[in-house]
Formats: C-alpha cells, sequence, structure tokens
C-alpha cells in the first residue's frame, strides 16, 4: 500500500473518533456509532487524486475457451513513417479512450509498409511507467520479432533507418481483425535496439532481432480504419 494512501486512511480515522468524541459529548450519544457513521461519510465524499474520465466498472472474464492463451499474431507488423502521415488530421480516439476507427491519413503517394518478421518471434509489450510524482507517468509500449537472414534488403533498411525510423507501428492478429495500433502524434515509436546473429551453423539464427519501442500517454489503441499499401510494392 502506498504511503500516501495510508496516511489518508490514518487521517480519516483520527477526523471520524475526534469528530465523534465531541458529536458524543454534545449530544450523549455513543461514540462508536457515531465514529462509524463519519468514516463511511468521510470515505464516500473522499475525491481521489487523478481523477478519470470514465467511471469504474467491473470487469468481467471475457468470453470463448482459453481466452488466456497467446499466440495469433501475423508474421508482419505494419510501419507508418511520421513524415509519411498527415499529422494535421489524425485521428482522435473515440470515447472509449482506446478505439480509433477512422482512417489515419498518409500524405499523397505515401502508404503503410509491411515489415516481416519470422513467426512466433513477435512480442508486443505493455508496461506502466511510474512519473516523477502522481501527476505524471504514462506507458512504454513496443513489439520485438525476428527478421531472418542479412541479405541487401535488411541491410539497406537498417543502413537508412536503423537509427531515423520514428512513426507508428501497427500489429495485427491472424484473422486480421483486431490491431494494436502503437504511438501517438506527439509520441512516436522508433527502432530501441537491433542485433544480428550470423548462424553459425545450421540450426543457429540467422538474422536480426529488431525491438520497437516508445513512451506514450495513453494504452496501445485500438485500430479499425484502412490499412493502405504501396500498390507497386513486390515485397509480397
Amino acid at each position: 500500500m502506498k504511503t500516501a494512501k495510508i496516511f489518508s486512511i490514518i487521517s480519516l480515522i483520527l477526523f471520524s473518533v475526534i469528530g465523534a468524541s465531541i458529536l458524543s459529548f454534545a449530544t450523549g450519544l455513543p461514540l462508536l456509532p457515531i465514529a462509524g457513521v463519519l468514516a463511511a461519510a468521510g470515505w464516500y465524499v473522499k475525491i481521489p487524486s487523478g481523477s478519470m474520465a470514465v467511471a469504474l466498472f467491473d470487469l468481467a472474464r471475457p468470453t470463448g475457451n482459453n481466452v488466456g492463451a497467446g499466440g495469433g499474431l501475423d508474421t508482419e507488423i505494419i510501419l507508418l513513417n511520421a513524415a509519411d502521415v498527415d499529422m494535421s488530421n489524425f485521428p482522435a480516439r473515440s470515447a472509449d479512450g482506446i478505439t480509433i476507427s477512422s482512417d489515419i491519413p498518409m500524405k499523397d503517394g505515401k502508404y503503410m509498409h509491411r515489415f516481416y518478421m519470422t513467426q512466433g518471434t513477435i512480442k508486443p509489450t505493455q508496461k506502466k511507467l511510474k512519473g516523477a510524482n502522481k501527476d505524471s507517468g504514462g506507458y512504454e509500449i513496443g513489439v520485438e520479432g525476428f527478421y531472418p537472414g542479412l541479405e541487401l534488403a535488411v541491410q539497406k533498411w537498417i543502413a537508412n533507418f536503423g537509427f531515423a525510423f520514428e512513426g507508428f507501428v501497427i500489429i495485427q492478429n491472424c484473422a486480421g481483425s483486431v490491431k494494436y495500433l502503437l504511438g501517438e502524434p506527439c509520441n512516436l515509436i522508433s527502432v530501441d535496439d537491433l542485433e544480428s546473429m550470423w548462424g553459425e551453423e545450421v540450426d543457429k539464427e540467422k538474422g536480426t532481432k529488431f525491438i520497437f519501442k516508445g513512451k506514450q500517454s495513453q494504452p496501445m489503441s485500438i485500430y479499425s480504419g484502412a490499412v493502405t499499401y504501396d500498390p507497386g510494392s513486390s515485397s509480397w
């Protein structure tokens, strides 16, 4: 339990006891019932710091069999270069604070881009960040995956974007029905780390592990807008 919450509870108890003692002396009523009423009233009217726009709600078990199982991600992520996105018209999240249903507008002649990763290596992450005080903080989000081989194309990508990529990442499940968007217009995703392995034996990995990561104010969003690929691309 946090120190601030402990102090809050202690203060509430002291307030209840002192107030009840005064009222009991003045009215002759029993001390404990008065203290209980004051404590309940004080807890009810207490306004928590950083009040939320959405009222607290029940979180029931999801429907379906084996709902906690992993897997189900495609063997690709989708990258959006920030310079290719029309930031002035970037869609806002809906009232639920999570869903983005409008299309992300790309500039003329610009597209979203596939980025292949070996099946079973895609690992999204989402972690709460503790701020310097109770009014700060956010979420660290990212995705890790393995690109096989060290051919010209991936080496060229590393040379051009290993340090320079800033933008958004879309992760989709195998059915393509749920797409998770990483990044916000003012909090972009970048290449946090990459490491190439040389496959010194036939059963060893040869390729590069990429880690995309960023910090943002809200959890990753669910994107239901359009995904626009370059029609002239020969990547698939």
